[in-house]
């Protein structure tokens, strides 16, 4: 024979639908094996979210400190302090959605604190308030 016979569309149809074939068993394989999400990864986020604003309030406590001793820039900080643990409540929605109460809760003692800082009123005033988120948010903690 002097002429090689083609191969035919069939089977380079076949190559194809075996290649993808391999790529569907591959993918299912895989995503079959990936671990199932758990309650506690799903809330890790937002329980680092809260984490850091708990850290924002012992911010404004040492800020505010320093401001009721006459350091205007202590006094800003204090209220930007504030102001991001509010931002980092507030980007907790997976927590905010089981505890709803709660978030009410910490939020009506934010706005507390604010006003106490933006009247200047004693430090405990402000202790008192930033205490009361802290003590809300404690039922929030997801361990690592």
């Amino acid at each position: 024979m002097l002429y090689r016979k083609q191969r035919g569309p069939a089977s380079w149809g076949v190559i194809l639908g075996a290649g993808i074939l391999g790529l569907l068993l591959g993918f299912l394989g895989g995503r079959g094996s990936a671990p199932q999400p758990t309650i506690q990864s799903l809330l890790q986020p937002a329980a680092q979210h809260v984490r850091q604003a708990v850290g924002a309030l012992d911010i404004v406590e040492l800020e505010y400190a320093r401001a009721l001793k006459g350091n205007r820039a202590s006094q800003q900080a204090s209220v930007q302090a504030l102001a991001q643990a509010r931002s980092e409540l507030a980007q907790a929605t997976a927590l905010e959605q089981l505890y709803p109460q709660s978030f009410t809760q910490a939020d009506r003692a934010l706005d507390a604190a604010a006003r106490a800082i933006q009247t200047q009123q004693p430090q405990a005033v402000v202790v008192q308030a930033l205490e009361t988120v802290r003590t809300v948010t404690r039922q929030f903690t997801v361990k690592p």
